[in-house]
């Protein structure tokens, strides 16, 4: 059982800031006025869906006057295009975008752990460890936006903590309170969470990039 939950949906939405390539703005200047080869997410004048939602099609670009980078997108919502339906005549919109609802969203801290070295066997090339230090291992991420049932889910994790029993044969922690992230990776609660901060740590990304790095150079060798 894979249980349920109940996801908001409202006038105001958030979305990944890279699930939007702004073709009249800076980044689409840099890149000649045109999208990057296979992009499929939201587009000036373009259409998106929603995960699990309906498709949304972007109508005005609103911009920060200082440096034209585009800080709200005036869309148009399809109703009849819920839960994945394409209505009959209209192509589909393959483009698909994670999503919050802005006004019952819940703010917290992501830490985002990666790998201690750079190499598998540090220190080996140069004779100093230090020298293979990942200074990317960890990213501390502010004001990450979550669904409300996440905090709901926190504040029962960590509430059934306080009131279990500390003989109890079936100790609970904090990081037994786990989440996939979508296109992030996996993540457990922190210890050091509150009811007024919730911390959570990656654990494991969703795709090994060191392997693959280590892969490259291998075929360059």
């Amino acid at each position: 059982e894979m249980g349920v939950r109940t996801v908001p949906f409202g006038k105001s939405l958030y979305i990944e800031r890279s699930d939007f390539f702004d073709l009249d703005g800076p980044e689409g200047q840099r890149n000649g006025g045109k999208s990057p080869k296979g992009f499929k997410r939201l587009l000036p004048d373009g259409k998106v869906r929603l995960k699990y939602a309906y498709v949304i099609s972007c109508d005005e670009v609103v911009r920060d006057p200082t440096t034209s980078e585009p800080v709200e997108l005036k869309c148009t919502v399809y109703p009849e295009t819920r839960a994945g339906v394409t209505p009959d005549g209209e192509a589909r919109v393959k483009g698909i975008v994670q999503w919050v609802e802005a006004s019952t969203a819940t703010r917290c801290k992501v830490m985002q752990y990666d790998r201690l070295f750079k190499a598998e066997e540090p220190g080996k090339e140069s004779d100093n460890f230090l020298d293979d230090i990942n200074a990317d291992s960890l990213k501390v991420i502010d004001g990450v936006v979550v669904e409300p049932s996440v905090a709901m889910d926190a504040l029962g994790m960590m509430a059934k903590i306080r009131s279990r029993d500390s003989d109890a044969g079936d100790m609970l922690c904090h990081s037994d309170l786990t989440y996939q992230f979508e296109r992030s990776g996996y993540f457990a609660l922190d210890s050091s969470s509150s009811v007024d901060e919730f911390i959570f740590n990656r654990v494991v990304t969703l795709r090994d990039t060191w392997a693959a790095l280590g892969s490259e150079n291998n075929q360059r060798i």
